[in-house]
């Protein structure tokens, strides 16, 4: 069994979630960020996945939500959410993207219940704590899931 980590980053601006576009037989979301590589501690990790998909430093604050999940018989999924603040544009940087990434998008908080945004139990728990309202910070299923 590997387990691996990964960090992912909760951006909201003006009542709009900082997402990437992903496109795989139709068109989704994931909230940015990705695995961590040997020696990287999760900040380090998030940072640098953040300037990779989005072009943007990020400071990271608060873990928000920890999920867990299988992404297959073999590959156990431990992500570790966390509310983050744009600093910088990084200029002069070809963004990193992933093989299905097509894109980065701006998503409605409003909305994302209606929105093929993943993992699709963060979305209410987002909604949520845009609204200062109580949310649940573990995650976990048995289940193997849809990154």
């Amino acid at each position: 069994m590997i387990i691996r980590n990964s960090a992912r980053a909760v951006i909201i601006v003006n009542n709009k979630l900082l997402v990437t576009k992903m496109n795989n037989r139709g068109i989704f979301y994931l909230l940015p960020g990705g695995g961590q590589n040997t020696g990287e501690i999760l900040t380090e990790t998030l940072e640098r996945e953040c300037e990779e998909e989005l072009q943007y430093q990020v400071k990271v604050n608060e873990l928000l939500f920890v999920r867990e999940s299988f992404d297959d018989d073999e590959t156990q999924r431990v992500e570790f959410i966390f509310q983050c603040t744009l600093v910088n544009k990084v200029e002069n940087y070809a963004p990193v993207f992933d093989a299905m990434q097509c894109g980065i998008e701006w998503l409605n908080i409003d909305e994302l219940s209606l929105l093929p945004l993943y993992p699709e139990e963060i979305r209410c728990q987002i909604q949520q704590f845009y609204k200062k309202k109580q949310i649940k910070t573990y995650h976990g299923t048995k289940d193997i899931q849809f990154r």
